[in-house]
């Protein structure tokens, strides 16, 4: 080798052997960086996780503390429970003419992208600058808010807008039977229909053994115990309590309540996994197999390519029509702008582009006609939520998050939507209570709710302290153990448990074991982020077909009675 090139031959080795270490330097660090959180829906399956929750539980500190009865209260404080409808439900579209009118809307119309024939329509409305006789300008305002909801804020005088367009007739005569001013403006706006999302295989086993695919047939398939199927929560979702209607009048069309319709439902929820909260959580138990149906509109399911591409349509029930009202006493202005903009609605540019997102379904369909009643609706939802567990009781345990970030009003609010929520757990539930910090404390061991254990409960949340850091999953354990332990007394009772935080677990044991943990033992896991969305939680809710719900300090109380609601 030339000797005048071997300084730069070292060099050159010199130089690659020192980007060498760099890099092992810099790819040892990055390893040791703290993991990001997982992503929603991930499954995590371990190995030995009946060996592997004994052996955390070996190392988790879980005092005791000293029960002490509190004060039972029975009062409704439903209508001072709404959330503050600005921040919970904000406007979608905002109308600035000299007279507005605000209409509530089902998020079909009033949503985004396809879901969104409402907020566009009263956009190129607004865009016109329509003028009154008098010259004053009109415009419309829109805000997106369940039929259910908005029927509690109008109904209880919390809230009244101008308009209301719920998904169906049912949810008006609901609210008019609560005590809202309604005044029919028009029978439909846009046209869509309820109908039964089933999958072709179910819908082959239903068409081989019944002769064709039917509602009727479906729900009779579900009573038998050949079908698993799902629905939504009927207080809040049209399509839920279209279903429910609609087959209590099949189990008996003369008298939805009596004995024979009441005794055939409960048939039917035995077949129910769960009453759905959402319709999200329902459709993704859907397509992993836990549930063979589901309820849905033909809007949702024409514009969703899993759905059309694995799922019959089989239309049910009253027809959706997206009747619009208005609420209350309109002044004369108002009343003209609401006209105006039902004109406007109903002409041939929005209605066709009303028919590109998926509404006007075959009306071919023969709709159920048949007239009901305010006081029948509502006695509808009173049995569902008495009969909906068919005699099986719940087994709950609430895990709360009592660590420094608590301290004050997320604290005081946590425990007033513990104790306002807790009035929509039957008595024949059993219900436990714990609370973490840097430790995990038993504030109630799991008993049936009857009065005695209501009113420890109410005394144990009445106690609790915020203070330390936040071993969310040290206490998740330690929960899975509990309902597995008093499960054993009652192997037919369904198990669920509800866990309250307001941040990343910082302590304990990490979210991957725990996680196959919960996957193992199918325990649903809902989880309430309070006041931070916490992908975590959302990963723990969906491994055994449970939801996430985003809370804040405003709507805490109203989202936790909804939920107790539905399921227990």
């Amino acid at each position: 080798m030339n000797k005048s090139k071997t300084p730069l031959v070292i060099a050159v080795i010199g130089a690659i052997i020192t980007m060498v270490m760099i890099m092992a330097v810099i790819n040892r660090s990055s390893s040791n960086k703290e993991k990001p959180e997982p992503s929603t829906g991930n499954k995590i399956t371990i190995d030995k996780p009946e060996e592997k929750l004994q052996k955390a539980l070996k190392d988790i500190q879980i005092l005791s503390a000293e029960p002490i009865k509190g004060t039972v209260d029975y009062s409704d404080k439903g209508p001072a429970n709404l959330p503050n409808i600005e921040t919970k439900y904000p406007l979608t579209v905002v109308g600035e003419g000299d007279v507005n009118i605000e209409i509530f809307s089902t998020s079909e119309k009033a949503g985004k992208k396809n879901n969104g024939w409402l907020n566009e329509t009263a956009e190129e409305f607004n865009n016109q600058r329509n003028r009154l006789s008098n010259g004053k300008i009109i415009s419309v305002s829109v805000r997106s808010i369940p039929s259910g909801a908005s029927s509690d804020y109008i109904a209880n005088n919390v809230y009244i807008p101008q308009a209301y367009t719920p998904s169906n007739e049912l949810f008006g005569k609901l609210a008019a039977e609560q005590g809202a001013k309604l005044k029919l403006e028009a029978e439909s706006l846009v046209s869509n229909t309820a109908g039964i999302a089933i999958s072709r295989t179910a819908a082959s086993s239903v068409k081989s053994k019944y002769g064709s695919v039917t509602f009727e047939n479906i729900v009779d398939a579900v009573v038998a115990g050949e079908l698993q199927m799902g629905y939504t929560y009927p207080y809040t979702s049209a399509t839920g309590l279209n279903f429910l209607i609609n087959a209590l009048q099949h189990f008996d069309s003369g008298n939805i309540l009596s004995d024979s319709a009441v005794s055939t439902f409960q048939q039917l929820q035995k077949s129910i996994p769960f009453v759905c909260y959402t319709t999200d959580q329902m459709v993704n138990a859907m397509q992993s197999g836990t549930l063979q149906a589901g309820v849905v509109e033909f809007q949702a399911y024409t514009n969703s390519a899993v759905l059309k591409g694995g799922y019959d349509f089989i239309p049910f029930g009253y027809k959706h029509s997206n009747p619009l009202y208005s609420v209350g006493d309109l002044t004369t202005d108002q009343q003209a702008a609401l006209n105006t903009f039902l004109d406007f609605a109903l002409s041939s540019g929005p209605q066709a582009h009303a028919k590109e997102y998926g509404f006007d379904p075959d009306n071919s369909f023969g709709y159920n006609t048949k007239d009901i009643s305010g006081s029948d609706i509502i006695s509808a939802q009173r049995l569902w939520k008495e009969e909906k567990d068919s005699g099986t009781p719940t087994i709950a345990l609430f895990i709360a998050d009592v660590s420094g970030s608590m301290t004050g009003d997320p604290l005081n609010r946590l425990k007033d939507s513990l104790l306002e929520a807790s009035k929509n757990i039957r008595s024949d539930n059993y219900v436990g209570l714990i609370t973490y910090n840097d430790n995990v404390t038993l504030n109630l061991p799991i008993a049936q709710f009857d009065l005695e254990q209501r009113s420890y409960f109410a005394g144990a949340v009445e106690k609790m302290k915020a203070g330390g850091n936040t071993a969310t999953y040290d206490a998740l354990l330690v929960g899975i153990n509990m309902i597995n332990e008093y499960k054993e007394s009652i192997p037919s009772a369904k198990t669920m448990i509800f866990v309250l935080s307001d941040g990343r677990c910082n302590r304990g044991v990490e979210y991957n074991p725990a996680a196959g943990i919960v996957s193992h033992y199918g325990i649903p896991i809902y989880t309430i982020g309070y006041n931070e969305e916490i992908d975590s939680l959302k990963d723990l809710s969906s491994i055994n077909e449970a939801v996430y719900i985003d809370a804040d300090s405003d709507d805490v109380v109203y989202e936790l009675s909804a939920l107790f609601n539905a399921q227990m």
